[in-house]
């Protein structure tokens, strides 16, 4: 009867010879086998979980809140007086921005158009506005100003403060709710406004580019690393 060989050193491994199959040379190096068991399960479970939450991050929720930024120029025209009131009507073009360039780029360029009163005696004016994006959808709402330095100004020009309050809209801007706030000046030609604010309605789309990144960064030094250690 035969006696199975010794397990004998080749390099780094240990090759044992299993005693069923002496005869035939078959060698199977069971350590290097659980080695590599374990490298696998390790790989598949990080990309397991990697596409996951790749997959999770890139299906925008609905029913979103997003921040904007807003950008107009353009001028405001008196178009009659009222007792203490001036009759306003203002016509704008600009931008309103977010966190996905795809989208801005759908959104603008935007038209701004406002109708309001500016009260002589307090220098604060109140509208409505509405603001219509390239696509063809429209965002309104109520529009309040602090005018006060332009209504002293001898020029009528100087600085005012703007709140933009969002109360309609079409499109994936139905049943908006949210406000922005800026400042601006009225020049003798033309005036400028821009500021911040949130937007949240139901049809919006709440972007995650960040979490896009950061998962593709995890896989890309996950594959770095596993690399490495094949290589060392």
């Amino acid at each position: 009867m035969a006696t199975p060989s010794r397990p004998q050193p080749i390099g780094k491994d240990v090759v044992k010879v299993d005693p069923k199959h002496h005869r035939t040379g078959y060698c199977i190096n069971w350590g290097n086998t659980i080695m590599l068991s374990r490298s696998l399960f390790k790989i598949c479970a990080n990309a397991t979980f990697l596409l996951s939450t790749w997959l999770f991050a890139s299906v925008p929720a609905r029913a979103g809140t997003i921040d904007i930024t807003y950008s107009f120029t353009g001028m405001g025209t008196v178009t009659g007086m009222t007792g203490n009131f001036l009759d306003l009507t203002g016509a704008f073009t600009g931008s309103v921005d977010q966190a996905n360039p795809a989208k801005n780029a759908v959104w603008n360029p935007v038209t701004y158009n406002d109708v309001s009163q500016a009260n002589l005696l307090t220098g604060l004016l109140n509208g409505t506005f509405s603001i219509t994006f390239a696509n063809g959808e429209i965002l309104s709402g109520m529009v309040a100003e602090n005018v006060s330095a332009i209504i002293s100004s001898p020029t009528g020009t100087g600085p005012f403060t703007q709140t933009l309050t969002f109360t309609a809209g079409t499109g994936e801007f139905g049943g908006v709710s949210g406000s922005a706030s800026g400042t601006g000046f009225v020049g003798a030609v033309t005036g400028n406004v821009s500021g911040s604010g949130t937007l949240t309605a139901p049809g919006l789309l709440t972007p995650e580019p960040g979490s896009i990144a950061l998962v593709f960064g995890g896989m890309a030094f996950l594959a770095f690393r596993y690399r490495q250690r094949g290589t060392s």
